[in-house]
């Protein structure tokens, strides 16, 4: 090993000594360098620099002159010629290039003393302001508690409330803070402060995930190191003699900007796949996030988002919160929806309640909004269950999943939330936080209890066989969930749907749903384990999982008949064309409608719902019987779901090759139903089926009331 490859090892194994939860070898004294940036600050800049050249804890000052326009450079020269048996070294930009470039020029030449033998990872870096608001005494404080704590490096906390900062400038210093604490993963509380203590192994080590852009160079290295692993403090107060700041609202953006893109180069560069090529290190996984926040854009660009299961969402929101809100009544029963006997809350209860009260303000948008949210929130949570989740290269697997991915098309807002839920339990459990992972297992059981209570009930099993909960800590959990969760169950059963199906059509359809959507509750659980094994072959297996989502995809949007539905809501935007319809005089207000939609287009039920239809089904498509009939089945089917009239969109027929429209016209020819109604664009009609009805004959033996129809 060469001299400068052996100083390079040596800097990197005592910088790692001072992360978390690890201490450093004893080293000899320690150099101290004092880093400051100048530019424009002639008045202040040689007093700076003579306090510092004469600080016994201070052995050297290197001093960036950031192409200043003033004196500032001259003073510098005539400072250093003056007192040429100080160490003040200068470096000088020809033209102005941000703070952040003369901090990055300073410390790189740091770097390459520490190659050259001349430093090691253990001596500290001083930055300090020359416009004189640190005050060098202070030093000797900083510089003692970085040693005696073993940090890695300390920020000093400014004191702005007497030194003429104003209250919007301290709110703005607390926002970015808080933002950086996110991002950080540790509180911060005044990550702009240039005051500050640096081992230069660490420092180094931030280096290699700096970008910088004028002033951000404080706020990026904060969360740098915290993402390294350092030991930061950021709790020692200062006072701040003199008030300064050059900061624009675009430099405010900057900084906003850079936290979270330094947070995304520690997290990705640290964990890339083996053998990856550099350019791909940092543009793969964005290769999957941007796509994907642009999918959830376009999402939220729609008051009313199309999608398979969207409008159950939209049309149960909106019957909540005009019951709630507008006539204070807590409702049971959902009226518009299957003649008035589905329930209002067949799942979804916390989530759609609180939905109704953001409807006031936001209206339909409210409800694409919480979805969207709460898909973002599923990544989030995931990353609270297992931490190895956080990494970008699991993360951008998880948003791979096909049937993720599905979940945002379909609009599967119950699961979603009942998702992050059940995330969220799973954390509290493994912190043996009793309470929190009751309520949480309530709120995710309850939110969707097919996909949900199993997951809830699974993990507490495994919980208690791992020991991480005592048995009467499991007991005690289970019946409280099991109790509060009662009337929610009993409103899921309620619902009509299950008892117009026979069991074996309810345990395909649950089967279909917990085989697809269980394996979004799954991943985490099974990449944490597995993370090394799978950064080592993740290429092969996002490979993998990106030719099975393309083969969901072209299945999902109805490729040889597979599914009934398609992802164009992306594209659509949704209107209310029955309008025209509620105008007439042949809209009856209170009637029963039977709704013949394209199975990803539903919207007509919902602006006909709030028109004041009722519908004679629920959403679900167990509730719509989009079958073919005989002639017989067809009258009887009419008059036991109560249909008074039959919308037909046009789509529908395409979407589901039917023999209804053959009903229709047979029952028109024959006297017992007209077309009341046929939209101008064509795209919908409506047939008056009350005489039908009237002339129905009674249901065959061993049909009961015609839902379980058989020639």
């Amino acid at each position: 090993m060469t001299d400068r490859a052996r100083a390079v090892h040596d800097a990197h194994r005592r910088a790692r000594s001072h992360r978390v939860g690890q201490r450093p070898p004893a080293v000899a004294a320690t150099r101290r360098i004092a880093v400051v940036p100048a530019y424009n600050e002639a008045p202040t800049v040689r007093s700076v620099l003579a306090k510092l050249a004469a600080h016994p804890s201070v052995d050297e000052v290197v001093i960036v002159d950031d192409g200043s326009t003033d004196a500032t450079k001259a003073e510098i020269e005539a400072y250093i010629a003056a007192h040429p048996d100080e160490p003040v070294q200068l470096v000088s930009f020809p033209v102005n290039r941000g703070m952040s470039a003369a901090y990055y020029e300073a410390f790189q030449a740091i770097g390459a003393r520490v190659q050259a033998g001349e430093l090691c990872a253990d001596d500290l870096i001083l930055t300090v302001d020359a416009d004189g608001q640190h005050d060098p005494e202070l030093l000797d404080r900083l510089i003692n508690t970085v040693i005696e704590e073993d940090l890695a490096a300390l920020v000093a906390e400014r004191d702005l409330r007497g030194s003429g900062y104003t209250r919007y400038k301290r709110l703005g210093n607390w926002v970015m803070s808080a933002w950086g604490s996110v991002w950080a993963g540790q509180r911060w509380r005044d990550i702009e402060s240039g005051f500050r203590i640096f081992r230069v192994g660490p420092l180094l080590e931030a280096l290699r995930y700096y970008r910088g852009w004028k002033y951000s160079e404080t706020v990026e290295v904060a969360v740098i190191l915290c993402r390294l692993g350092y030991k930061v403090r950021n709790d020692v107060t200062i006072p701040v003699p003199v008030f300064r700041s050059r900061t624009r609202l675009f430099d405010v953006a900057v900084d906003l900007w850079a936290m979270p893109a330094a947070w995304y180069r520690v997290s990705a560069g640290r964990r890339a796949p083996a053998a990856l090529p550099a350019l791909l290190v940092y543009s793969l996984p964005l290769a999957v996030f941007l796509p994907l926040a642009l999918v959830l854009l376009l999402v939220l660009s729609k008051p009313v988002f199309l999608g398979t299961d969207s409008i159950n969402n939209y049309i149960h929101v909106w019957y909540l919160q005009d019951r709630l809100i507008d006539h204070a009544q807590f409702p049971i029963r959902a009226a518009p929806l299957d003649n008035g006997d589905a329930v209002a809350l067949p799942y979804g209860a916390v989530p759609w309640l609180v939905n109704a009260a953001l409807w006031a303000l936001l209206g339909p948008w409210s409800v694409t909004l919480l979805f969207v949210t709460g898909l973002l929130g599923l990544l989030w949570a995931a990353g609270i269950a297992r931490p190895a989740m956080r990494d970008p290269w699991l993360l951008a697997l998880f948003v791979l999943n096909p049937f993720y991915i599905d979940a945002i098309f379909a609009f599967q807002y119950s699961f979603v939330w009942s998702g992050v839920f059940f995330f969220l339990f799973s954390a509290a459990l493994d912190r043996r936080r009793w309470l929190v992972a009751g309520l949480l297992g309530w709120l995710a059981a309850g939110t969707h209890p097919i996909m949900s209570l199993p997951a809830v009930s699974l993990y507490l099993a495994w919980a208690l066989w791992r020991g991480r909960i005592a048995l009467w800590a499991a007991t005690a959990m289970a019946l409280a969930i099991g109790v509060a969760l009662a009337p929610l169950l009993y409103l899921t059963l309620a619902t009509p749907a299950v008892g117009e199906n026979d069991a074996v059509t309810i345990a395909l359809s649950i089967g279909d749903v917990v085989v697809r959507r269980g394996t979004i509750l799954l991943v985490p659980f099974v990449f944490a384990p597995l993370h090394a094994l799978i950064r080592r072959h993740w290429l092969p297996l996002a490979g993998v999982i990106l030719a099975g989502t393309a083969v969901n995809t072209v299945m999902a949007n109805g490729f040889l008949g597979f599914a009934q539905g398609s992802y164009t809501g992306i594209f659509r935007t949704s209107h209310d064309y029955y309008a025209a319809y509620a105008r007439t005089g042949d809209f009856v207000p209170g009637a029963h409608y039977r709704m013949l939609t394209p199975n990803e287009r539903e919207d007509g039920l919902y602006y006909l719902v709030r028109h004041g239809a009722v519908l004679t089904s629920e959403l679900f498509t167990e509730s719509m019987f989009k079958r073919s009939f005989s002639e017989r089945q067809y009258s009887c089917f009419l008059d036991a779901e109560e249909v008074d009239f039959v919308v037909v969109e046009r789509a529908y027929f395409a979407q589901y090759r039917t023999n209804e429209q053959l009903r229709l016209d047979g029952l028109t020819a024959a006297g017992l139903a007209r077309r009341a109604f046929a939209e101008g664009a064509g795209r919908y009609a409506v047939y008056d089926v009350r005489a039908a009805r009237a002339a129905a004959v009674p249901a065959p033996d061993g049909i009961p009331g015609c839902l379980r129809l058989a020639d």
